[in-house]
């Protein structure tokens, strides 16, 4: 399942909760929050990861560089494929 279905299914279950009946429209807006908020959530592991490993490959700047590198290109084909979605 992407982002994009999650999103959907998010918007619906928060409106569900609310007990608020909206049109498309409303809903698809709410789906675009949640849709970027997850979005935001991911980006921020990546950072939070990418400082962690090179904290614990300090020794090793060549690993620790290779991991991030990874980490940033596996990111950015995430928000490529994420952006094309909508």
């Amino acid at each position: 399942m992407d982002f994009k279905e999650r999103a959907d299914i998010s918007a619906r279950a928060i409106c569900e909760i609310l007990q608020v009946d909206v049109n498309e429209n409303t809903r698809r807006q709410v789906a675009e929050i949640v849709e970027g908020s997850m979005l935001d959530a991911v980006l921020e592991d990546g950072e939070r990861y990418t400082k962690l490993v090179m904290h614990h490959c300090a020794a090793d700047r060549d690993l620790a560089y290779k991991i991030t590198e990874d980490i940033r290109r596996a990111q950015t084909a995430l928000v490529t494929n994420l952006t094309s979605m909508r």
